[in-house]
C-alpha cells in the first residue's frame, strides 16, 4: 500500500473520531537504529549497513461499543554505510487498521471487526492481550522493530471480517475470519480462519484453522470470471504450559499455504512450514531458555535477533534488577543458525551442502526510562559459515518504545 493512501486511512479514521461522544485514545511509537557489519576472515571488502524501523500505533475508543485500531510501520534495513544518505529505500507497512463493534450481554460478548493489514496473528499475543489482558507469552526471540506485538507466527493478512465471542463465565474466546489477500507466491486469495483460545493458571491456548482459495481469472487460456480450482490449508497452535512465575514449556508450530487439492496439490517449497519450542526454567535469581526454531526468510527480515531461518538458542536472563525509574532486565543468548537452505529442504536431508552454519553471541539489556517508556540495547557478535569461508558478523542496535 502506498504511503499516501496508508497516511489518508489513519487521518479519516483520527479525524472522524469527534462524531462519537468522549472518545479517549492510547497508543504506542517505538524505533530502532543500529550498525550491522560482515567482515571476511580471508579477506576482500567488508559489509557495513545502517539498519533504521520504527511503528505507531494508535486506539481510539470511540464509544463503549466502538473501538478503532491503527498501525504502521517503517522499515529501512539496507542503508549502506558508504552511502547513508542516498542509498537506501524504505518500506512502509500498514500493520493494522481495524474497527470494531462490542455487543456485550449476559453470558458472553461480541466482537464484531472489519479490517486491514495483519489482523491478530496468531503467535503474536495481540489476541490473547485483547480478549483476556493477559501478559505477553510469546518468545524474546518475537521481537520486532517494526510491530507492536511482534511477529507473528501463522499472519492473518489481508482485507476483511470477523466475529469473536468471548464467554464471561468460561476465560476462552472463539470465532471466524474471512478475508481476501495475497498468498505467498502474490496470487489473490479468499480465505476463511477458524480460531479458539483459552486461559488458565497452567495454560494458556491459542489455536487456528482455516482454508484458502487462490482466485483466477482464466481457465485453459480462456477468460473466464471467476474459477476456484486450489484449496491450500494453513494454521497454527501457540501453547504454553506453566506462567510467567513457573518454570514452563511454549510450543508454537504453524503451516501456511499448503496445496491440498488442485494446483500444485501435495508439492511444498520448502519454508511453510515453521515452529518454535521453548523450555523455560524460572529460578529464583534468574532464568534460563532453550530455543529450537525454524521461521521463513520474511520473518527472519523483522526480528531484532535471529539472523537466520534455523536455530537453536540459550538464553540467561536476570529481570528482577531494581532501579529508580523500574525493573531492569539483562541477559544473554547464544545462538547457533543455519541459513542458505529452507528449513523443509534441510531437515529431510535434501541440499544440505549449501547450508552455512553460524554461532552468535547476543548480550542485551532493557532499561526503563519511565513508567511508561523503556530502552533496549543489544550488541551480537557472531561468526558465520564456520565450516566453510568464515567471516565476522556484527550488530548493534539501539530501540525505545513509549506507550501513552
Amino acid at each position: 500500500m502506498k504511503k499516501r493512501n496508508i497516511i489518508f486511512a489513519l487521518s479519516a479514521l483520527l479525524t472522524a473520531a469527534p462524531i462519537f461522544a468522549a472518545p479517549s485514545f492510547s497508543g504506542a511509537i517505538g524505533g530502532s537504529v543500529g550498525l550491522k557489519a560482515n567482515i571476511p576472515t580471508s579477506g576482500g571488502s567488508a559489509d557495513f549497513d545502517v539498519p533504521m524501523a520504527g511503528f505507531a500505533a494508535v486506539q481510539a475508543n470511540l464509544t463503549n461499543w466502538c473501538v478503532a485500531r491503527g498501525e504502521i510501520a517503517v522499515n529501512a534495513a539496507n542503508f549502506n554505510f558508504d552511502d547513508i544518505f542516498s542509498s537506501a529505500t524504505a518500506d512502509i507497512e500498514l500493520n493494522e487498521l481495524s474497527v470494531v463493534m462490542i455487543r456485550r450481554a449476559v453470558t458472553a460478548s461480541s466482537f464484531f471487526s472489519a479490517f486491514l493489514g495483519a489482523y491478530e496473528p496468531l503467535g503474536s499475543d495481540v489476541f490473547l492481550m485483547r480478549q483476556f489482558g493477559i501478559e505477553p507469552i510469546s518468545s524474546h526471540f518475537s521481537k520486532s522493530a517494526t510491530s507492536l506485538s511482534g511477529a507473528p507466527l501463522v499472519p492473518t493478512k489481508g482485507a476483511g471480517l470477523s466475529y469473536i465471542v468471548n464467554f464471561d463465565k468460561l476465560p476462552m474466546a472463539t470465532g471466524g475470519y474471512f478475508y481476501v489477500g495475497k498468498n505467498r507466491t502474490g496470487d489473490w486469495t479468499i480465505n476463511i480462519d477458524a480460531r479458539l483460545a483459552a486461559v488458565s493458571n497452567i495454560a494458556t491456548l491459542d489455536f487456528m484453522a482455516g482454508i484458502g482459495s487462490p482466485l483466477q481469472d482464466s481457465y485453459n487460456n480462456k477468460d473466464v470470471v471467476l474459477m476456484i480450482d486450489t484449496i491450500t490449508l494453513k494454521g497454527g497452535i501457540s501453547l504454553l504450559l506453566g506462567s510467567k512465575y513457573t518454570h514452563g514449556l511454549l510450543l508454537q508450530a504453524g503451516v501456511k499455504d499448503v496445496a491440498v487439492k488442485g494446483k500444485n496439490a501435495g508439492t511444498v517449497v520448502g519454508d511453510e512450514i515453521r515452529f518454535l519450542v521453548e523450555p523455560r526454567l524460572n529460578f529464583n535469581k534468574f532464568r534460563l531458555n532453550f530455543t529450537l526454531y525454524t521461521f521463513d526468510a520474511e520473518t527472519i527480515s523483522k526480528l531484532i535477533y535471529l539472523p537466520d531461518e534455523i536455530g537453536a538458542a540459550a538464553t540467561f536472563v536476570k529481570d528482577d534488577i531494581e532501579t529508580k525509574q523500574g525493573t531492569l532486565t539483562a541477559g544473554i543468548h547464544v545462538i547457533g543458525g543455519i541459513s542458505g537452505v529452507l528449513p523443509l529442504k534441510f531437515f529431510d536431508g535434501s541440499r544440505t551442502s549449501e547450508a552455512s552454519y553460524n554461532v552468535y553471541v547476543t548480550p542485551y539489556v532493557e532499561v526503563p526510562l519511565t513508567p511508561t517508556a523503556k530502552a533496549e540495547a543489544m550488541a551480537q557478535i557472531g561468526m558465520k559459515d564456520i565450516s566453510g569461508s568464515r567471516s565476522l558478523d556484527f550488530k548493534l542496535l539501539v530501540s525505545a518504545k513509549k506507550v501513552f
